[in-house]
């Protein structure tokens, strides 16, 4: 790579000169395939900001060549958000995935918010309702409020105004999150889609003044028709559909991407006393996601929070699948008419699914959500003890200890499963030396893993001494 050209480049990037900055960007790079991948990177960067989408596609294609480029993962993830921006959904989607799965890729939510919003322009609004909230369960994520009205805007899309409700509520109970007052519009017809006119009133009056947010008018028509309903001066409700006020599509037409040099510093995001949604979103990946106590105010809304960000989302998928089956079935019983079998089969089937999904080791966080949040925080030097159970501390270092500070990367491997114990096998691509293989035993914890212990796989290439 020509390094005079690529500061040429960079300058005129941040001058704001971006025909400039690509074409000095491409002429930065040099023959071959190797180490080029920072000077076709920030080209595909400055292509989406001048918002030639195709050819960034075809920049960012070479920057992949480039298998020595240590941010591939934020290439794969801008990749996906220029093939999103032509409408090659399904190819975004895939890119959105090879992020996720790249060593040393940190920014999950990014690529996770990418891939919904393409998720959701092919239809596949569950899909799409999964990897929002996965992004706001991210810790990197600062801004988890709009993956949450978004997982509302899919809820409402599904049908589920009761789940659409709390997650309109963990949005608002953020104190940094700025769209609030869409948030707010969005609980408001939630409300009124279940019949809770006053607290549909409520919400929307909240949106308009306190957070000085314009309805449009097919929310305003809803917030009449609330009021009119409440004071029994209506006949039949008028209910619109729920993502109006909403923030999706993602994409086109500002488009963020992810810049090479640094990243933004993370901050935690505040706990919270309201039903534990906060803290929720705020725990460290790979920690337990913890539980509603039970005596808060929410109550059964707050039982059902619980439920729906404990749940794995093979159990959502069955959940769902198994509720529509039996909605059908009851539906042709009874001449279309719910009655109480539906929901006592729905119920049962529930439970049958999270019996299953126990014993066969499925939880939330995954084995390999705990394992990769613990090796992203050694790497770091971030705190490691919430990863761990019932593992004195001085011991905890000592298991630490085979697992080197520094390392470029690490892979996934094999993961044994079983209801209480399972084990993960990890490479690590070292700085120096050949790749280092380890076994981590991980132990039940509530829904989710946490690990007991790291041993050697003497099988690695390296060899032990």
């Amino acid at each position: 790579m020509d390094e005079a050209r690529f500061r040429e480049a960079e300058e005129a990037y941040a001058a704001g000169d971006l025909r400039a900055a690509a074409k000095a960007f491409l002429a930065s790079a040099g023959r071959g395939k190797e180490g080029n991948g920072a000077a076709y990177h920030r080209a595909g960067n400055s292509l989406m900001r001048l918002r030639r989408y195709s050819d960034a596609v075809t920049v960012y294609g070479h920057a992949l060549m480039d298998e020595i480029y240590e941010k591939r993962g934020a290439v794969w993830a801008n990749l996906g958000t220029a093939q999103a921006a032509t409408g090659a959904y399904d190819e975004a989607v895939r890119a959105y995935r090879e992020a996720l799965e790249e060593p040393g890729y940190d920014a999950d939510h990014k690529a996770l918010q990418g891939m919904a919003g393409a998720l959701w322009e092919m239809g596949r609004v569950e899909d799409a309702a999964l990897a929002y909230r996965q992004a706001a369960l991210d810790t990197g994520n600062r801004d988890p409020g709009k993956a949450l009205n978004n997982l509302g805007l899919c809820l409402m899309r599904l049908d589920r105004p009761e789940d659409a409700i709390e997650a309109y509520k963990a949005a608002l109970e953020l104190p940094e999150y700025k769209g609030k007052g869409r948030a707010a519009a969005n609980l408001g017809v939630a409300f009124a889609s279940v019949g809770k006119h006053e607290d549909a009133i409520r919400a929307f009056e909240k949106a308009v003044a306190l957070y000085d947010h314009t309805l449009s008018p097919d929310t305003a028509a809803v917030y009449e028709a609330s009021r009119r309903a409440a004071t029994g001066r209506a006949g039949d409700r008028e209910i619109v559909e729920g993502w109006v006020t909403g923030e999706m599509p993602p994409v086109a037409p500002e488009v963020r991407v992810e810049e090479v040099p640094g990243q933004a510093p993370r901050a935690e995001i505040p706990g919270s006393v309201r039903a534990g949604v906060d803290a929720m979103v705020a725990v460290p990946p790979g920690a337990a996601v913890p539980t509603v106590p039970d005596a808060t105010a929410a109550g059964e809304q707050g039982d059902r929070m619980a439920d729906f960000f404990n749940r794995t989302e093979e159990q959502m998928r069955e959940s769902d699948r198994a509720a529509r089956r039996d909605e059908r079935r009851d539906r042709a019983a009874s001449g279309g008419r719910k009655g109480p079998g539906l929901w006592v089969a729905g119920a049962l089937a529930t439970v049958v699914v999270l019996v299953s999904a126990y014993a066969a080791g499925l939880g939330y966080p995954t084995q390999s959500g705990t394992v990769k949040g613990l090796l992203h925080a050694r790497g770091k030097g971030t705190a490691i003890e919430g990863y761990w159970v019932a593992v004195p501390e001085k011991d905890i270092d000592k298991e630490m200890a085979k697992v080197p500070p520094s390392f470029q990367g690490f892979t996934i491997g094999g993961v044994d499963r079983s209801a209480s114990r399972s084990v993960v096998e990890v490479t690590l691509t070292l700085d120096r030396g050949a790749p280092l293989r380890l076994k981590l035993t991980l132990a039940r914890e509530g829904v989710g893993w946490k690990v007991t212990g790291v041993e050697n796989d003497w099988r690695s290439t390296g060899g032990g001494s």
